[in-house]
């Protein structure tokens, strides 16, 4: 299968309507892009149970040695990387945690059906529950930022990060990530300084709930010159900002509530992208319809370029 595409975008420093408009505080950034901060999709790991890696060799030698029907390639593809100890990507370990919903079946034996069978094939309890902590743990990662003090009233966190998968999803033409280089990302930072836009911050990325009393107080770019004993393991490059909260009650929202996880970016750089592709997918295809190909022929390409 084809990777994803990958798209570095970038900003016209001139450009009035390129860069960032806001910084929103969100519960969830991946409503507007998904910051996968410390645990991106490229990312693999090894580190689960020996036992996950002995429950998928088990069923992978029942099969092998009675033969199965039982399960899918996606399932026996995962037994085979577990018994193999293979690392695995983040999406994968998704996909373990999720196979606890199937928990139900799993003492069924093997010569009397399904359950057992494949629950062995996704790293049996250890694999999974291995799956499900790890998950907690990147979810913690992805989502963190730091509190200071009561009496500062001030929280840190990266606001971007240099080189990292971002994923988006488009119904038009499918699944893509966006990266930001080291270049876009101070361009992009100082921008935002010049254009006098460091105290515009919202909620949830709706413009009309405006956050007052809330100011950007630090700034600056992980580089050779400074770095980030918060958060030691951000990419060169990456940006981390820290925010004053002023209101108290604000500040009591913001510190015992899951309200808000983090900072997301809020600009038209991003929709502009996916309205000049999706022009550009229309031109692909009108020469494909206008083109003297067979009509077979123009229904395979119409579908590659949709991901169909």
């Amino acid at each position: 299968m084809d990777k994803p595409l990958i798209i570095y975008l970038d900003i016209e420093e001139n450009d009035m309507y390129s860069g960032l408009d806001a910084i929103s505080f969100v519960s969830q950034p991946a409503t507007e892009i998904s910051w996968q901060t410390f645990a991106v999709e490229d990312d693999t790991f090894n580190d689960y149970p020996k036992a996950a890696s002995e429950n998928a060799c088990r069923a992978i030698k029942y099969k092998e040695d009675n033969g199965s029907d039982c399960g899918t390639r996606v399932g026996w593809t995962r037994a085979s990387q577990l018994c193999g100890r293979e690392k695995i990507s983040v999406e994968t370990i998704g996909r373990m945690a999720s196979f606890n919903r199937h928990q139900q079946n799993k003492d069924v034996p093997y010569d009397e059906g399904c359950g057992g069978l494949m629950w062995d094939c996704w790293g049996g309890d250890e694999g999974i529950n291995w799956a499900i902590r790890k998950m907690e743990s990147i979810r913690n990662q992805m989502s963190k930022h730091i509190f200071q003090s009561d009496e500062k009233r001030i929280v840190t966190s990266p606001i971007m990060v240099a080189e990292t998968p971002i994923l988006r999803y488009h119904e038009i033409f499918g699944k893509y990530y966006v990266k930001f280089s080291e270049d876009t990302i101070l361009k992009m930072m100082k921008k935002y300084f010049k254009e006098n836009k460091i105290n515009n911050v919202n909620e949830q990325h709706d413009p009309k709930k405006f956050i007052k009393d809330v100011y950007l107080v630090e700034s600056f770019i992980v580089g050779d010159r400074v770095t980030s004993e918060l958060y030691p393991d951000l990419p060169k490059g990456s940006w981390v900002g820290s925010f004053y909260i002023d209101d108290e009650e604000y500040w009591n929202k913001i510190k015992n509530t899951n309200e808000f996880t983090g900072f997301s970016l809020e600009g038209q750089f991003i929709e502009q992208y996916e309205e000049d592709m999706i022009n550009k997918k229309f031109s692909e295809i009108e020469g494909i319809i206008n083109s003297n190909m067979s009509d077979d022929d123009k229904e395979i390409k119409i579908k590659t370029i949709l991901n169909l």
